[in-house]
Protein backbone atom coordinates (compact mmCIF):
# COMPACT_ATOMS: atom_id res chain seq x y z
CA UNK A 1 0.00 0.00 0.00
CA UNK A 2 1.39 3.73 -1.19
CA UNK A 3 1.91 6.00 1.67
CA UNK A 4 -0.39 9.10 1.73
CA UNK A 5 1.57 12.57 0.63
CA UNK A 6 2.71 14.58 3.38
CA UNK A 7 3.59 17.48 0.55
CA UNK A 8 1.84 20.12 -1.01
CA UNK A 9 3.21 20.40 -5.29
CA UNK A 10 2.82 23.76 -4.74
CA UNK A 11 4.58 24.20 -1.76
CA UNK A 12 7.41 21.97 -3.03
CA UNK A 13 7.43 24.04 -6.95
CA UNK A 14 7.70 27.54 -4.59
CA UNK A 15 10.42 26.37 -2.51
CA UNK A 16 12.70 24.88 -5.77
CA UNK A 17 11.93 28.38 -7.40
CA UNK A 18 13.59 30.37 -4.51
CA UNK A 19 17.03 27.86 -4.27
CA UNK A 20 16.98 28.13 -8.18
CA UNK A 21 16.67 31.42 -7.93
CA UNK A 22 19.25 32.00 -5.26
CA UNK A 23 21.87 28.87 -6.53
CA UNK A 24 20.94 27.83 -9.77
CA UNK A 25 20.37 25.11 -11.17
CA UNK A 26 24.26 23.44 -11.29
CA UNK A 27 24.08 24.95 -7.44
CA UNK A 28 21.61 22.97 -6.04
CA UNK A 29 21.79 19.50 -5.25
CA UNK A 30 19.39 16.61 -4.58
CA UNK A 31 20.38 16.76 -0.85
CA UNK A 32 19.63 20.34 -0.69
CA UNK A 33 16.43 20.15 -2.44
CA UNK A 34 15.30 17.55 0.17
CA UNK A 35 16.10 19.25 2.81
CA UNK A 36 14.78 22.99 2.32
CA UNK A 37 11.54 21.37 0.61
CA UNK A 38 10.92 19.01 3.21
CA UNK A 39 10.17 16.22 0.64
CA UNK A 40 12.32 12.60 0.47
CA UNK A 41 14.10 11.46 -2.37
CA UNK A 42 11.57 9.19 -3.46
CA UNK A 43 8.75 11.69 -3.58
CA UNK A 44 11.02 14.06 -5.54
CA UNK A 45 11.46 11.14 -8.39
CA UNK A 46 8.09 9.53 -8.34
CA UNK A 47 6.54 13.48 -8.71
CA UNK A 48 9.25 15.60 -10.68
CA UNK A 49 11.10 12.46 -12.37
CA UNK A 50 14.31 13.85 -10.85
CA UNK A 51 16.12 17.37 -10.29
CA UNK A 52 15.83 18.30 -14.17
CA UNK A 53 12.24 17.49 -13.80
CA UNK A 54 11.80 19.68 -10.78
CA UNK A 55 13.70 22.26 -12.20
CA UNK A 56 11.96 22.41 -15.63
CA UNK A 57 8.45 22.36 -13.56
CA UNK A 58 9.97 25.63 -11.36
CA UNK A 59 11.08 27.30 -14.32
CA UNK A 60 7.36 27.15 -16.12
CA UNK A 61 5.91 27.83 -12.60
CA UNK A 62 8.16 30.92 -11.92
CA UNK A 63 7.18 32.11 -15.70
CA UNK A 64 3.50 31.77 -15.30
CA UNK A 65 3.90 33.82 -12.15
CA UNK A 66 6.30 36.67 -13.43
CA UNK A 67 4.68 37.23 -17.12
CA UNK A 68 1.19 36.56 -15.66
CA UNK A 69 1.76 39.68 -13.07
CA UNK A 70 2.82 42.04 -16.03
CA UNK A 71 0.22 40.62 -18.35
CA UNK A 72 -2.53 41.37 -15.72
CA UNK A 73 -1.32 44.91 -15.57
CA UNK A 74 -1.00 45.71 -19.65
CA UNK A 75 -4.43 44.65 -19.28
CA UNK A 76 -5.93 46.28 -16.70
CA UNK A 77 -7.89 49.66 -16.98
CA UNK A 78 -6.57 53.40 -18.22
CA UNK A 79 -4.09 54.15 -20.40
CA UNK A 80 -2.34 51.45 -21.82
CA UNK A 81 1.04 53.18 -21.83
CA UNK A 82 0.68 54.78 -18.56
CA UNK A 83 0.38 50.16 -17.69
CA UNK A 84 3.51 49.17 -19.48
CA UNK A 85 5.35 52.60 -17.96
CA UNK A 86 4.79 51.13 -14.48
CA UNK A 87 6.01 47.66 -15.76
CA UNK A 88 9.00 49.21 -17.00
CA UNK A 89 9.67 51.11 -13.79
CA UNK A 90 9.45 47.37 -12.03
CA UNK A 91 12.57 46.48 -13.77
CA UNK A 92 13.97 48.46 -11.48
CA UNK A 93 13.33 46.14 -8.59
CA UNK A 94 15.37 43.52 -9.87
CA UNK A 95 18.54 45.51 -8.79
CA UNK A 96 17.07 45.63 -5.42
CA UNK A 97 16.21 41.58 -5.30
CA UNK A 98 19.49 40.53 -7.02
CA UNK A 99 21.55 38.46 -6.56
CA UNK A 100 19.76 36.21 -4.01
CA UNK A 101 16.45 36.91 -5.79
CA UNK A 102 16.54 37.63 -9.20
CA UNK A 103 14.72 36.25 -12.52
CA UNK A 104 15.13 32.69 -12.65
CA UNK A 105 14.01 33.01 -16.15
CA UNK A 106 17.19 35.44 -17.09
CA UNK A 107 19.11 32.94 -14.89
CA UNK A 108 17.98 30.35 -17.09
CA UNK A 109 19.58 32.08 -20.08
CA UNK A 110 22.75 32.07 -19.11
CA UNK A 111 23.23 29.00 -16.83
CA UNK A 112 20.79 26.65 -19.34
CA UNK A 113 22.01 27.55 -22.70
CA UNK A 114 22.65 23.76 -23.79
CA UNK A 115 19.05 22.58 -22.15
CA UNK A 116 16.91 22.52 -25.23
CA UNK A 117 13.32 22.04 -23.44
CA UNK A 118 14.80 24.95 -20.33
CA UNK A 119 15.09 27.15 -23.66
CA UNK A 120 12.09 26.28 -24.73
CA UNK A 121 10.06 27.29 -21.67
CA UNK A 122 12.64 30.43 -21.69
CA UNK A 123 11.50 31.07 -25.03
CA UNK A 124 8.21 30.74 -24.24
CA UNK A 125 7.92 33.45 -21.75
CA UNK A 126 9.60 36.15 -23.29
CA UNK A 127 7.32 35.52 -26.29
CA UNK A 128 4.30 35.65 -23.90
CA UNK A 129 5.76 38.87 -22.69
CA UNK A 130 6.88 40.58 -25.90
CA UNK A 131 3.22 38.97 -27.19
CA UNK A 132 1.64 41.30 -24.25
CA UNK A 133 3.74 44.82 -24.32
CA UNK A 134 2.81 44.46 -28.43
CA UNK A 135 -0.93 44.56 -27.54
CA UNK A 136 -0.52 47.45 -25.04
CA UNK A 137 1.22 49.61 -27.11
CA UNK A 138 -1.50 48.47 -30.40
CA UNK A 139 -3.95 49.19 -27.82
CA UNK A 140 -2.46 52.54 -27.20
CA UNK A 141 -2.27 53.54 -30.88
CA UNK A 142 -5.91 52.69 -30.87
CA UNK A 143 -6.49 55.03 -28.40
CA UNK A 144 -4.24 57.62 -29.80
CA UNK A 145 -1.46 57.51 -27.01
CA UNK A 146 0.92 56.11 -29.54
CA UNK A 147 2.09 57.81 -32.99
CA UNK A 148 0.95 56.26 -36.04
CA UNK A 149 4.49 55.79 -37.45
CA UNK A 150 5.58 53.95 -34.13
CA UNK A 151 5.48 49.47 -35.26
CA UNK A 152 4.36 47.80 -31.83
CA UNK A 153 6.02 44.94 -32.81
CA UNK A 154 9.55 46.56 -33.14
CA UNK A 155 9.00 48.35 -29.71
CA UNK A 156 7.59 45.57 -27.98
CA UNK A 157 10.95 43.24 -29.23
CA UNK A 158 13.31 46.09 -28.12
CA UNK A 159 11.50 46.59 -24.76
CA UNK A 160 11.46 42.90 -23.95
CA UNK A 161 14.70 42.55 -25.00
CA UNK A 162 15.96 45.56 -22.56
CA UNK A 163 13.54 43.92 -19.91
CA UNK A 164 15.78 40.70 -19.89
CA UNK A 165 19.01 41.98 -20.54
CA UNK A 166 18.74 44.30 -17.11
CA UNK A 167 17.91 41.21 -15.72
CA UNK A 168 21.01 39.94 -16.96
CA UNK A 169 22.99 42.44 -15.74
CA UNK A 170 21.15 42.07 -12.28
CA UNK A 171 23.46 39.25 -11.59
CA UNK A 172 26.50 42.11 -11.30
CA UNK A 173 26.60 43.35 -7.89
CA UNK A 174 26.29 46.99 -7.96
CA UNK A 175 24.12 47.01 -10.98
CA UNK A 176 21.68 49.42 -9.45
CA UNK A 177 22.55 52.54 -11.29
CA UNK A 178 23.31 50.88 -14.27
CA UNK A 179 19.46 49.55 -14.36
CA UNK A 180 17.62 52.79 -13.27
CA UNK A 181 19.44 54.76 -16.13
CA UNK A 182 18.18 52.23 -18.59
CA UNK A 183 14.83 52.27 -17.07
CA UNK A 184 15.02 56.11 -17.76
CA UNK A 185 16.12 55.65 -21.05
CA UNK A 186 13.40 53.20 -22.02
CA UNK A 187 10.38 55.52 -20.79
CA UNK A 188 12.48 58.65 -22.83
CA UNK A 189 11.76 55.79 -25.44
CA UNK A 190 8.38 55.51 -24.99
CA UNK A 191 7.64 59.18 -24.37
CA UNK A 192 9.12 59.58 -27.40
CA UNK A 193 7.02 57.28 -29.15
CA UNK A 194 3.84 58.79 -27.11
CA UNK A 195 1.58 61.29 -29.06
Amino acid sequence: MARPRNYDDDQVLNGAIALFRERGYAGTNVPDLISKLGICRQSLYNTFGDKRGLYLKALERWGQLEIDTKLDLLKSAGSPLDNLRTVIRSFAAMATTCPSDGCLTARAMAESREDAEAMAVVKRQVERLENGIRAALERARELGELRHDVRPERLARALTTASYGMGLLSRLPGSGPRIADAVSVLLGILDDAAT
